[in-house]
């Protein structure tokens, strides 16, 4: 698929990745399929978007990947899950173990967060959850759809938990609002682990 978006291709996939570990980027992978909708929608509407793009030449290593180019090697090393759909979103540390992943077209304002959230999770997994912080915080402040923002508050806890040196006290005012803001949802449910 053509898109103005500076990209590698699934045969550049290995670049790519020497490309994140030099400058401990993530790498982001879609997988998109010939005849797709919401792969063409992908480069008409979202890399479309300045921000996007903007965003994604800041603090990504972006590959673009016809899912019938991916050979049973790459699947071995690099995919935990079979590809299904299309498009399909990896986002990878730069050793290449999966960070995040997400499946369907995502418009501009759903694949920011879903971006913020992969550089957070990054964070927590390099042992720098206070880096992770502000980046899930700046998230709350915006105009959050509920599932995303229902994440969010539960990541932020934590990474305030590990922050504080596994302090549950950190973690508990995130999940709290958690609970209370979304009773009954997966991610509250999740959160349900300290009396009210």
């Amino acid at each position: 698929m053509e898109t103005a978006i500076k990209h590698f291709t699934g045969q550049q996939v290995e670049d790519a990745f020497e490309l994140a570990k030099a400058t401990q980027r993530p790498l982001l992978i879609d997988f998109w399929a010939d005849g797709c909708k919401g792969c063409q929608r992908m480069d008409a509407v979202t890399y479309e978007d300045e921000q996007v793009r903007d965003y994604l030449e800041q603090h990504y290593v972006l590959v673009k990947f016809n899912v019938k180019e991916v050979t049973k090697a790459f699947a071995t090393k690099y995919l935990t899950r079979a590809l299904i759909w299309a498009p399909a979103f990896f986002m990878y540390a730069p050793d290449g173990n999966v960070l995040r992943e997400a499946t369907g077209y995502l418009p501009p304002h759903q694949l920011l967060p879903e971006l913020t959230i992969g550089r957070a999770l990054l964070a927590m997994r390099r042992g720098k959850p206070a880096d992770g912080i502000p980046l899930l915080k700046g998230l709350v402040s915006e105009d959050l759809h509920p599932a995303l923002h229902q994440e969010v508050l539960y990541w932020l806890g934590v990474a305030a938990f590990f922050a504080e040196g596994k302090s549950f006290d950190a973690l508990v005012p995130y999940w709290r609002e958690l609970r209370e803001t979304y009773p009954g949802t997966i991610w509250a449910e999740r959160a349900d682990t300290f009396p009210a």
